[in-house]
């Protein structure tokens, strides 16, 4: 999910006193939140590291970048291109569909090394590490009536992710047509591939509660919001705000 007005409205909801920077590298955009001093330059060359790893990996299987089906699993594969391709076998989709959700993940997890608090967003993909309750805002669309909605969200003891997928905001690839599908998981790769492909599924009102019903049976999902056809349905431990 992207466009400008969309990531200024999501870095507006994770201001607070920690230390902010953003990190641009080819289609990466990070918006980075934490609780100490990370060097901008080290942040870049961990992003520049996965994405050598994601390139130099397309060029031996192309497939990887194309396909919107899972691919079968690679043993010899980078570790994040082995994430990617569990995640999408998962959710059913390609692998590619998280490509943003894993640099969040991976850029994240070396990052905590330096930092007891974490937030990436990338896209409106976002990792999270946090000690405290915070608020999180998602972006519909100018065309929905209630364009904005604001989720707050629990505290945690580990790192977890909260992905969107949209039919009517940005440029990624979308067979379905809720206004947004929004999950939350443990891992920001799942969490991304789960949010495609409940999204492209969608495409009447049966459908949300079919995902929903679904997105109850995964252990690995914490979280779910649909806005479909100006509704909202939730599950799990998630909440929106007054």
């Amino acid at each position: 999910m992207r466009n400008d007005y969309e990531e200024r409205f999501y870095r507006s909801y994770c201001k607070d006193t920690n230390f902010h920077l953003e990190v641009e590298y080819k289609e990466t955009d990070l918006y980075i939140s934490c609780d100490r001093y990370i060097e901008k330059e080290l942040v870049r060359k961990i992003v520049k590291e996965y994405y050598w790893q994601i390139e130099e990996y397309i060029k031996k299987k192309p497939l990887f970048l194309r396909s919107l089906s899972p691919l079968q699993f690679d043993e010899e594969a980078p570790l994040i291109v082995q994430d990617m391709l569990r995640a999408s076998s998962l959710a059913g989709v390609g692998p590619f569909s998280s490509v943003a959700g894993a640099i969040s993940y991976h850029v994240g997890k070396r990052l905590l090394k330096f930092c007891n608090e974490l937030i990436i967003e990338n896209g409106g993909d976002i990792f999270l590490k946090i000690n405290e309750d915070k608020r999180i805002g998602l972006y519909l669309g100018e065309e929905v009536w209630y364009n904005t909605v604001v989720l707050k969200v629990r505290r945690r003891e580990y790192p977890f992710g909260i992905c969107s997928s949209s039919s009517v905001i940005g440029h990624s690839l979308n067979f379905g047509k809720a206004e947004l599908v929004t999950v939350i998981s443990k891992s920001t790769i799942v969490a991304d591939s789960f949010a495609t492909g409940f999204s492209n599924r969608i495409r009447k009102e049966n459908d949300v509660k079919t995902v929903i019903r679904e997105a109850k049976k995964i252990p690995l999902i914490e979280g779910i919001v649909v806005a479909f056809g100006g509704k909202i349905a939730i599950w799990g431990d998630v909440e929106i705000c007054s």
